[in-house]
């Protein structure tokens, strides 16, 4: 399976260094700056650059975006502008993703509703260019496509300057962010994570480890920092394979019973809670209290993102409540999707393939319906066939 380590154990974590040790791994650096500069445009002009700086004597990339946009807006207003920006769903789930975890932490922090609050720093033209940046780039990457897991984060000491005054190091909003999270002190008068930078690795990251992965590394890219430490300001991410044959993963069970809410709801519900983030989601029927049909929603989540699925699980059902079972484990095989080349019709197509692996060994194949379906539209070819052809094209080539 596809893997990416976030090592965020030399100098913390920002969204700036994120964006640019996945650029330096391998990501468009063109796509990435257009990404930014278009959603930091949404909010304030910005000026995105991308350059090569040595560190240490360690070669790495440098993002610097420049704005004058000082942010203090709501987050309802960063959130409506962000929605109306091209980008594919997949990096805008992850980027809203991100944005709320910092929005929660704000006000947590500050102890207002989040509907009251104005986020200054955090809510800038620069800090959502960073966001959607690092989305960007980890999905030019494939990276939500396989595995990604960080290191302990590194945080600093001492005070730092914020619109509210001055602030203790870590700040306040990046200690919520990575409650659950581990995360050490390193002796340096610093602030070395950034709001921004735990928010996204927060969000990206599936788990968090205290040793190097064991994984076949194909890549490492160097993020640095704008400031000069006495040791490397640098992160990386290295990317690779995993080597891990089936291991436990701990999730969380969200689980609700209703009665009162249409198929059209349920499957609406079942889409946004996938797009945010849920691992998996589906509605069993069932008979009800006084013989009424009805549904019980089941939700596989991180335990992390529990807590706010279940609300938009309340929200959008009007369920009064959610069942939550933590500290449930489940076995899962090695996953990647690739694409094949498959002949159909007189036409070239690239259709994705989701495959599974038991310690290499091939188990499944499984043709993604979104581009099957494209297919059969496009070809007049019935669907199961196309779903066939797909599948057998990739055994073939897997097995080639």
């Amino acid at each position: 399976m596809k893997l990416a380590f976030i090592d965020c154990s030399i100098a913390g974590v920002s969204g700036d260094m994120l964006t640019a040790a996945l650029i330096d791994a391998g990501a468009s650096a063109e796509r990435v700056k257009r990404a930014m500069t278009s959603a930091g445009g949404c909010l304030g002009e910005v000026r995105v650059r991308i350059r090569r700086v040595e560190i240490n004597g360690i070669r790495a990339a440098r993002v610097e975006v420049e704005t004058r946009d000082e942010g203090g807006r709501s987050y309802h207003e960063i959130v409506t502008k962000l929605k109306k920006v091209s980008m594919p769903e997949q990096v805008r789930a992850r980027a809203l993703a991100a944005l709320r975890r910092l929005a929660e932490a704000e006000a947590r922090v500050h102890g207002r509703p989040i509907e009251e609050l104005h986020l200054h720093e955090v809510g800038a033209a620069d800090a959502v260019a960073d966001i959607v940046g690092a989305c960007t780039a980890a999905d030019d990457l494939g990276l939500f496509e396989g595995e990604i897991i960080s290191s302990e984060i590194a945080v600093g000491r001492g005070m730092t300057k914020a619109t509210h005054g001055n602030l203790p190091i870590p700040p306040p909003a990046v200690l919520e962010i990575l409650k659950g999270k581990p995360l050490f002190g390193v002796d340096t008068d610093n602030e070395l994570t950034t709001p921004t930078g735990a928010a996204l690795v927060a969000t990206l990251a599936e788990r968090f480890v205290r040793v190097f992965p064991p994984m076949r590394l194909t890549a490492v890219g160097y993020g640095a920092g704008k400031k000069d430490f006495p040791s490397p300001n640098l992160m990386r991410v290295c990317l690779g394979e995993s080597v891990e044959s089936l291991r436990p993963q701990e999730i969380a069970v969200l689980e609700t019973n209703v009665d009162n809410v249409s198929g059209e709801v349920i499957g609406y519900t079942l889409g946004k809670l996938l797009a945010e983030g849920a691992l998996d989601a589906g509605a069993i029927p069932m008979v009800m209290k006084k013989g009424r049909p009805g549904f019980l929603l089941r939700v596989l989540a991180r335990p992390e993102d529990s807590e706010r699925l279940s609300r938009l699980l309340m929200r959008e059902t009007g369920t009064l409540g959610v069942r939550l079972l933590p500290s449930v484990h489940r076995y899962a095989l090695e996953r990647e999707v690739v694409k094949v080349d498959l002949r159909l019709g007189g036409r070239s197509f690239r259709p994705r393939v989701k495959i599974s692996r038991d310690g290499g060994r091939v188990v499944s194949c499984a043709a993604e319906y979104e581009d099957a379906r494209a297919i059969a539209e496009k070809t007049g070819t019935p669907l199961r066939e196309v779903i066939r052809k797909v599948e057998d094209v990739a055994r073939k080539q897997l097995e080639g």
